[in-house]
């Protein structure tokens, strides 16, 4: 399969020199991030790894935000790990961290997502419009054989928007060739997708488990939390419809939701493709947190940078973070300041 990502940082031998630099002595991690890309990253690497005889020694799921790989550096250090994968999460997530893992252990990251940092030793990195499994898919499907897992790639490819890329949407279409862009969800990978994160919502905080039934192929074990999620999201969404604020100077609708499950990212998406001219924010409270918000903001135009808006969003207030992609960005910030950052988005 022909490789037609373009890397703005690194280039593919240096993934390749840092995998034939790993032997059966070493004890490998992967770091990867919680949703779907994240998993389906970490799969195609122990799948790498298992074509040279290795199984990692860890694997641990990571969200973004400050605090993000504290606790790892002192479980590396106790699992005695001696090669580290980071992939779909940016090292900017937490960088002091980030830094102190990279000056103990060799460490390689893959991921698309924008950053501040200047990481230039043992990385990849791309256009948000490549997701992190389709880059380590191509990348693997020279080392091993992959193609059982095109299903898992596409389906991945869909929910992170990297149709969008010309050669990626050739790439689904010689597979599923009925696919459009109008039936992208009603398509075998579109369910397969929806079906997984189905399972990532319903499961917050037990990535561990759905890896485990994907790698499996054991993913129709979670369908019937497909229907609970979906009958909240539609609950949701006319909520939105009834009681967001608009902000026509804006051009953005602002909400502040109470969902029973974590789906302010999956609903954002869902409306920013109906308003797909709009800003979309909708924030909710942090279950396991109670004293945070998160927020999640999308707009499809590509008009306005996200990335940037979130970031402006929480200067000058205490402990929040913020970051993302240029359509698809997130925050998190303490309670008491949400209006304060709702002024900052405003102001802006």
């Amino acid at each position: 399969m022909e490789n037609k990502i373009e890397y703005l940082i690194g280039k593919e031998q240096d993934f390749y020199d840092f995998v034939d630099g790993i032997t059966k002595k070493d004890k490998v991690a992967i770091v990867s991030h919680t949703d779907l890309d994240g998993i389906s990253s970490a799969l195609f690497l122990q799948e790498i790894l298992k074509s040279k005889g290795i199984k990692p020694k860890v694997l641990e799921f990571v969200e973004h935000g400050a605090g993000a790989f504290s606790k790892l550096p002192e479980e590396f250090k106790n699992k005695k790990i001696t090669k580290i994968f980071m992939s779909d999460i940016s090292e900017s997530a937490d960088y002091e961290n980030f830094e102190k893992i990279k000056s103990q252990f060799p460490i390689f990251v893959i991921d698309h997502h924008p950053s501040d940092k200047k990481v230039l030793d043992n990385i990849l990195k791309t256009k948000t419009e490549h997701c992190a499994a389709w880059i380590i898919y191509n990348l693997g499907s020279k080392i091993t054989n992959l193609e059982k897992w095109r299903n898992l790639v596409s389906a991945t490819m869909l929910v992170e928007f990297s149709f969008n890329n010309k050669n990626n949407f050739n790439f689904l279409k010689n597979n599923f060739p009925d696919l459009t862009k109008d039936n992208l969800m009603d398509s075998e990978p579109g369910n397969l997708s929806e079906t997984i994160n189905a399972g990532i919502t319903y499961f917050k905080g037990k990535t561990r488990k759905i890896f485990d039934l994907v790698l499996k192929n054991k993913t129709k074990k979670l369908e019937k939390y497909h229907l609970i999620i979906q009958k909240e999201i539609q609950n949701l969404i006319g909520e939105f419809k009834k009681k967001a604020e608009f902000y026509s100077e804006k051009n953005l609708y602002f909400y502040y939701a109470h969902p029973k499950f974590s789906l302010t990212s999956a609903v954002a998406t869902i409306l920013s493709l109906e308003f797909n001219d709009k800003t979309i924010i909708i924030a909710s409270d942090i279950k396991e947190d109670k004293n945070f918000i998160k927020v999640s903001s999308r707009n499809q135009s590509g008009k306005v940078n996200l990335n940037e808006l979130m970031k402006k969003g929480i200067e000058g207030l205490e402990n929040a973070t913020a970051g993302g992609h240029i359509k698809a960005s997130a925050a998190k910030f303490l309670k008491k300041d949400f209006e304060k950052f709702k002024q900052n988005i405003l102001n802006n």
